[in-house]
């Protein structure tokens, strides 16, 4: 059976207030809960098709910086 992950977690999330969805975001960090990763990547990709150029190089910036710490 096939889904669509992203419709899937854009409608669980439908409704919900900021509150709750910082709060979905704090959680699945701090808790390091790995079965929600698809949903974060879900929300990174809005993010990411939201943002101006410049946004996506302060994005970019950020990620490789932690990358090379490793």
């Amino acid at each position: 059976m096939q889904f669509d992950i992203r419709n899937l977690v854009m409608k669980n999330l439908a409704g919900s207030t900021r509150e709750e969805v910082e709060g979905y975001i704090r959680e699945t960090i701090e808790e390091k809960e790995d079965d929600a990763l698809p949903g974060m990547g879900v929300l990174f990709e809005v993010v990411w098709k939201k943002s101006t150029d410049e946004e996506k190089k302060s994005i970019m910036d950020k990620i490789m910086s932690e990358i090379n710490k490793r």
